[in-house]
């Protein structure tokens, strides 16, 4: 059995040391390795637990040693759980905090380091938020815009490039390159991520 807890603790290590707002390799074979180390250490226990029994004594009356084995592997697996725990937790925070920055498409380079079941949670995460924001069963509002409740409900934005007639809820807006517009903030964010508007 390697050192306990050395696997859970460079699970924990490695990802605190990345870069704060990626999403490194998930570790398949660390977090396989840590599940096999809590497997061994309840086999220890229940081998300790059997030679107390093939003794005669009960559990309550064991040898301080025995119980002091019990207890140091019982702990070993809770704190490999919670390094688990603390793993998963923060890839998943990580996975929909991308959600809100990107999008519902998931970059593929992101896709290629996260496991089967994150990519699965990106997506129905994905569709609960979009229900969410849907005009049918939903608020009607797009509430990944902006991460802390604007100001203003219109915004003063710049044409980077010439973009041509858009249609906005006020009328028609012609977007030519450094043409100054008064537009809904809805209506001209997406086209502030794709780069043809800046906002003032």
């Amino acid at each position: 059995m390697s050192r306990f807890g050395e696997k859970s603790a460079a699970l924990v290590r490695d990802l605190s040391q990345s870069e704060r707002g990626t999403i490194p390799q998930f570790a398949d074979e660390t977090v396989r390795g840590v599940l096999d180390e809590c497997q061994e250490h309840h086999r220890s226990i229940l081998r300790l637990i059997d030679d107390i029994k093939e003794r005669g004594t009960s559990l309550e009356a064991a040898a301080p040693a025995d119980a002091a084995s019990i207890l140091v592997h019982h702990q070993a697996v809770l704190r490999n759980k919670r390094a688990l725990l603390v793993y998963m937790n923060e890839r998943m925070r990580r996975v929909r905090d991308l959600r809100w920055e990107v999008g519902a498409g998931l970059p593929d380079l992101v896709a290629e380091s996260l496991s089967h079941a994150e990519r699965t949670f990106f997506t129905e995460y994905s569709a609960l938020l979009n229900k969410y924001q849907g005009r049918r069963h939903g608020v009607g509002l797009n509430v990944t815009l902006d991460k802390s409740p604007p100001e203003d409900h219109k915004v003063e934005v710049r044409a980077l490039e010439d973009y041509g007639e858009i249609v906005t809820r006020d009328g028609s807006v012609e977007l030519t390159r450094n043409s100054v517009h008064l537009m809904w903030r809805d209506e001209c964010q997406p086209l502030i991520q794709e780069g043809v508007l800046e906002q003032l």
